[in-house]
């Protein structure tokens, strides 16, 4: 089965089995030389749904899905605004693997809504994200919360 890479809202192992159902979660995996970056408006989260920018010595980290063809034509319904990129993530076990994900087609730096990336933060620590990177996560200001609230 080809090999699907999450690192938004589809970290969410629950609503990958709805969106995709007989979708098999595998292993957390990470993108180097990327950047987590929030450059889609999304109506649905009211606020930037996830991208990875290149970025020199930077990593995205997310988690690795077995689909079948038609998962990813349910996936594309879902991925407005986004086109398929094939890629090379890396696992915890150092093994590198080609997988399939989604960049955004109109970029433009935005912020994710608190719920959005509590999502991410919550799916995150399920899958077993370096610390690190979950620091990150939450060191980033959500749309909807004033910076210094």
């Amino acid at each position: 089965m080809p090999l699907y890479f999450a690192f938004g809202s589809n970290l969410d192992i629950d609503q990958m089995a709805r969106r995709c159902p007989g979708s098999r979660p595998l292993f957390p995996a990470r993108l180097d030389r990327h950047r987590i970056a929030f450059t889609h408006y999304s109506r649905r989260w009211r606020g930037g749904a996830a991208d990875a920018l290149p970025a020199a010595d930077r990593q995205v980290w997310g988690a690795v899905y077995a689909l079948d063809e038609t998962h990813f034509e349910r996936l594309d319904a879902y991925e407005t605004g986004y086109e398929r990129i094939e890629l090379d993530v890396v696992s915890t076990s150092g093994t590198s693997y080609a997988a399939t994900s989604y960049r955004v087609l109109r970029k433009s730096e935005l912020r994710p809504s608190r719920v959005y990336l509590d999502k991410m933060l919550r799916w995150g620590e399920h899958w077993g994200l370096p610390a690190a990177y979950l620091r990150e996560l939450r060191e980033i200001v959500p749309c909807d919360v004033e910076e210094g609230d």
